[in-house]
This record gives C-alpha cells, structure tokens and sequence, in this order.
C-alpha cells in the first residue's frame, strides 16, 4: 500500500482484511470472486469497451491511459495490489474512455456489476464500503486536478514521489513522465538536478 491517505478506502487494504474478518456474510461472497490472470502489457478494460466491472488488486500493478485524437498516450493514474480498479462509478455501467493496462504480471479479483447490485441488496455494509470508495475516488481527482493545475513539473514529480512511495520504483520512467504530463527528457533533467540518476529504465 502507499502512504498516501487519499488511496485508503474502507474496501481497501488492510481495511477489507478486517471487514472479511467481522462479517462472515461478505467474506464468503468475497471468496466466490473469480480470480483473473493478467501478463504485463495485457490490458483489463480497452476505451470503447463496456464497463461492467471492477477490479481488486491481489498482486501486481496496473496503469489507466487516455489515448488522444492525435495517438498520444497519457497515464491518468496508477494502482497497486490492495486497491481497486475500474471507470465510471460501480455499479452504473458506462462505456470506458480509458485503456487499463498489467505494467508486471497481475492477479485481481473481478465483480462483476451485477453481482454487486445483488450484494448492495442483501449486504447493507456493502453500500457503506462502496460510498467511501467512491469518496476516495474522488478525493484523489481533486488533489490531481490542482497538482496539475498550481504545481510545476518539478513540484509534480516531488509529489508523486511523496504520495506513491515504494511504487514509483515499480513504475518505468516514461510512465511516470506520461503521468506528470511532460517529456523523458524533462524528467530526466528533473531528476539529475534532484540528484536521482542512476540507471533506471
């Protein structure tokens, strides 16, 4: 997990592991997810596709990209294992605008929309953990949105090193640049005035 609060939700870990823990109810629905295998570069959810459900992160790393008119990628956002993926707001399908790629070899657990109607109908808990889930979503936007809106390339970069923690080891260099929203040139000049070269991808 990341040491930023903005990624913590109560359906996310550590916090599921207790929930599992005091409502047997949710552990046994939760233990029917089917698990899915996912190589690096293999993508979970393409734009255009339907988005009918949400992912949990058991191991591994993903990444959400926009792809522009003009063919260029942006990384919108980053997830490791311990948290959730997806696009729109569960359980209301919508169509994805959004590419999610593995970035390494992934394993989640997928629920489906449907099943988790069924689990907001019979489990009240459910519709709490979705709402803080959701809260945290939209928290996250926020502080990214004014990130990119009143920090520099630099202030971004310090940031994101901040917030992401062990991860940003994990996460190639031009990501993280496609992610800041400037050049592999520009970060590497970032990082050689912050010190920080030194033979990464």
């Amino acid at each position: 997990m990341t040491d930023d609060s903005l990624y913590d939700c109560l359906a996310c870990a550590p916090h599921l592991l207790g929930q599992l823990d005091r409502h047997p109810q949710l552990a046994a629905r939760w233990q029917t997810l089917p698990r899915r295998e996912y190589a690096a570069g293999q993508p979970l959810l393409m734009a255009g596709q339907a988005v009918e459900r949400v992912w949990f992160i058991a191991r591994g790393l993903v990444r959400v990209a926009h792809l522009s008119a003009q063919g260029v990628e942006r990384n919108a956002a980053f997830h490791a294992e311990g948290s959730w993926v997806g696009w729109g707001t569960p359980p209301f399908a919508t169509t994805s605008p959004v590419d999610i790629f593995a970035l390494e070899p992934t394993q989640v657990l997928e629920l489906g929309y449907a099943e988790l109607r069924l689990w907001q109908a019979e489990l009240p808990l459910v519709q709490e953990l979705l709402s803080d889930a959701i809260r945290a979503v939209l928290a996250r936007s926020a502080q990214r949105e004014a990130e990119l809106l009143l920090l520099d390339a630099e202030a971004r970069y310090r940031a994101f090193l901040e917030q992401r923690g062990e991860l940003a080891e994990r996460i190639p260099l031009h990501h993280v640049a496609s992610y800041l929203g400037i050049t592999n040139v520009a970060l590497s000049r970032i990082r050689a005035r912050m010190g920080l070269v030194r033979g990464r991808r």
